[in-house]
C-alpha cells in the first residue's frame, strides 16, 4: 500500500495474508466510514479485531482516525513498512516467500496479559464494552446509529467465531440499513 488506504481500500488489504505499506507521508490507513454514518461493510468489522485486538479495532472504527505506517506496524495492521521505491520488489519477494513457505502468513499481534484479560475474558469484555458504549454516548449523544451498529457487528462476530458467512451477512445487512438512514444521507 502506498498512499491512502482508507475504507474499502484497507478492508481489501485485510483479506490478504500479508500487508506491506510504504513509509511515505502520503500513506495512511483507516476505516473512516463512521464519519459518513456507515460501518466498514466489506468485512472490516470482522477482519480487523482478530488482527489488531478489540480495543485498537474499536478505536479505529469508532473514531475513523487515520493510522500512519509506523503505528500500523506496531499494532499489527501491516507486516512490513518499506520505502516507496522498494515496495514492488519487496511485495514480489514476499509473495514468492508466501507461496514457497519461506514466509509465514500474518499472525495476530501478541497481547499483553492485561489486554488478554480485557479482550478475551467475559469480565474484561463486560468492562470494555461498558467503557466503549459510554464513550460513544458521550461523543454522539445517541444521535448517530453507526457507532452502535459497529459495536453490534463486532459483538455478533465474537458470538459466532466460526461462522464467517453469518458474520459477513450480518455486517452487510447493517451496512444497508445505515446507508438508508437520514444521518448517513446527511453526512455523505
Amino acid at each position: 500500500m502506498h498512499g491512502p488506504a482508507l475504507g474499502g481500500g484497507l478492508e481489501w488489504a485485510l483479506w490478504c495474508d500479508y500487508r506491506i505499506c510504504t513509509d511515505s507521508p502520503k500513506t495512511k490507513l483507516g476505516l473512516p466510514e463512521v464519519k459518513l454514518g456507515l460501518l466498514p461493510g466489506f468485512g472490516g468489522t470482522q477482519k480487523l479485531f482478530p488482527l489488531v485486538g478489540l480495543q485498537a479495532a474499536m478505536d479505529m472504527m469508532l473514531t475513523g482516525k487515520d493510522i500512519r505506517p509506523d503505528k500500523a506496524k506496531k499494532m499489527g495492521l501491516v507486516d512490513l513498512v518499506v520505502s516507496q521505491p522498494s515496495l514492488e520488489a519487496v511485495a514480489i519477494q514476499t509473495a514468492q516467500g508466501l507461496a514457497d513457505g519461506s514466509i509465514q502468513k500474518s499472525k495476530p499481534k501478541k497481547k499483553s496479559l492485561v489486554n488478554r484479560f480485557i479482550e478475551d475474558t467475559p469480565p474484561g469484555r463486560m468492562i470494555m464494552w461498558k467503557k466503549v458504549e459510554e464513550m460513544v454516548q458521550k461523543n454522539t449523544n445517541g444521535n448517530y446509529p453507526s457507532p452502535l451498529a459497529i459495536i453490534e457487528c463486532v459483538k455478533n462476530g465474537l458470538e459466532h467465531p466460526s461462522d464467517w458467512d453469518a458474520r459477513f451477512k450480518f455486517e452487510r445487512e447493517l451496512f444497508v440499513k445505515l446507508a438508508e438512514t437520514p444521518e448517513s444521507e446527511g453526512l455523505i
